[in-house]
């Protein structure tokens, strides 16, 4: 059996032997040998994020090497997608995030939705869903699945103690565990700073077509399928998977009236940081009514990084701001270089002519309905993200799916929207998103547990999610067959 670190080598090797063998032959035909060179790059790409030969990444500053030699770019051209207005933005969402960590201001509002949400197996299990979602629209959903394990493994005593079936004690266990690295894989996919895919989708989108989604129009199509989906994926692990009781427990209401009791009242730093972070939420969501009434310019990226400046700014006592740089210096500056490869890969792929290459191949699919085209792709990526961080799935196949879709005459936000959210929705096994990883982590979980309910909710999420996306482009007045002006 292949270990993990033959895995990664087998990987490097395989990688390295690809790319020399497009970069040393000669192109096929129709294709120059700039785009035969990115192509390389690109199944360099893939196949390193795929076996996680060196960190995901690290993997990202490929095309800031790779591109200068082989003369696809200048430097200055590749650094350019590192710097992006979209990244800057991911940026500001981290500091924002890593203030609300920093004051515990996420550990009080996930403990006052709980109390509000009521203490039977069921109404915890929608609480913990409902805080989880909530939270991770704004933390990274690896910080709020951490931050929930704790709460949740004290409320599993509780229920331990209290119920005498070992079958209905295991229940609820796994229900509840699994219910938080669920809900904040959902819940990331509803803000544009919720999860890289979303930044990703949309800074290709933005650099290589100039075509803009703000965080609006985003909260627009995401919110709507996070509020639809966190629902049913309740009802199947409540009603259908598990069989949980509707039963109230005083003991569970006891644990949380003693935590809110060991928070206290809100600090000083908490208020700060809540009304930093509404004043940056309602910036971004009336941005547009806002340049409308008072002739400005104001854009999501600068708003992201107003509110991360303020809280460098606004001091809660006399030693000390609402962040410092210790606070702010511990932000997954990885992912930064993660979505800039995405984008640099993205551009090179369009300006090398390997898109039209690519979309050559298009006629492949003119006999297919587009319905079931969309829905084969949501299939695939979300099977796909199982093996594959979800980011690097975004960043190797949107592109791709947007010349095909061009090239069909198909309008490809159809496609990459429903696409990018679903990339999200990878429940069966812990590699599949860093929350599955948490909880399977904690060891309360079984492998063939998270198999078994995870399949059924990956096929309840592609429904989900491509019903509902199709439902919002009808009600925006997208039209599938009609190719957007956007596109060159």
């Amino acid at each position: 059996m292949i270990d993990r670190s033959n895995f990664s080598i087998i990987g490097i090797v395989l990688g390295l032997i690809i790319f020399c063998l497009f970069l040393f032959s000669p192109p096929a035909d129709g294709i120059s040998k700039t785009g035969w060179i990115t192509a390389g790059v690109a199944l360099l790409m893939t196949v390193w994020w795929i076996s996680e030969a060196v960190p995901i990444y690290i993997t990202g500053i490929i095309p800031l090497i790779i591109f200068p030699l082989t003369d696809v770019f200048k430097i200055k051209t590749v650094a350019t997608s590192y710097s992006h207005p979209l990244v800057l933005l991911f940026l500001g969402g981290f500091i924002i995030a890593s203030a609300l960590e920093k004051t515990g201001l996420h550990k009080r509002i996930a403990l006052r939705i709980l109390k509000f949400f009521g203490t039977s197996q069921s109404n915890i299990l929608a609480g913990f869903m409902f805080t989880t979602a909530l939270l991770s629209m704004w933390v990274s959903n690896t910080a709020s699945t951490i931050m929930m394990l704790p709460i949740a493994m004290s409320v599993i005593v509780i229920f331990n103690k209290e119920v005498k079936v070992v079958n209905s004690k295991n229940e609820f266990s796994k229900a509840l565990l699994l219910s938080i690295a669920y809900s904040a894989s959902i819940g990331g996919t509803a803000t544009l700073i919720g999860t890289p895919t979303n930044i990703m989708l949309v800074s290709i989108l933005n650099d290589t077509y100039g075509y803009e989604i703000s965080f609006a129009q985003w909260l627009k199509i995401g919110l709507p399928i996070v509020i639809i989906l966190i629902p049913i994926s309740w009802l199947y692990l409540s009603n259908i998977i598990f069989k949980l009781s509707n039963k109230s427990s005083n003991e569970v209401d006891k644990i949380i009236i003693k935590l809110n009791k060991q928070l206290g009242k809100a600090s000083f730093a908490e208020k700060v940081v809540a009304f930093i972070f509404i004043l940056t939420a309602s910036l971004w969501i009336l941005r547009r009514k806002i340049n409308q009434e008072f002739n400005l310019d104001l854009n999501d990226t600068s708003i992201g990084l107003l509110g991360a400046l303020l809280l460098f700014m606004i001091p809660i006592n006399k030693k000390e701001r609402s962040i410092n740089w210790e606070t702010a210096s511990k932000i997954p500056w990885g992912v930064l270089l993660l979505v800039g490869g995405g984008i640099s890969l993205s551009s090179a792929i369009k300006s090398s002519g390997l898109g039209e290459w690519i979309g050559s191949f298009s006629f492949l699919f003119n006999d297919l309905n587009p319905y079931l085209l969309i829905l084969f792709s949501l299939v695939l990526i979300v099977f796909l993200t199982e093996l594959n961080s979800n980011t690097a799935t975004v960043a190797t196949f949107i592109p791709i799916l947007i010349v095909l879709t061009v090239d069909l005459n198909y309008n490809p936000l159809f496609f990459i929207i429903p696409v990018t959210i679903a990339a999200s929705c990878a429940f069966m096994l812990p590699i599949a998103t860093p929350p599955n990883a948490v909880i399977f982590g904690s060891g309360k979980i079984k492998i063939q547990d998270m198999v078994v309910t995870g399949f059924f909710l990956n096929i309840i999420a592609i429904s989900v999610v491509g019903a509902i996306s199709l439902v919002i482009f009808n009600m925006l007045g997208y039209q599938l067959d009609v190719r957007p002006e956007w596109i060159n």
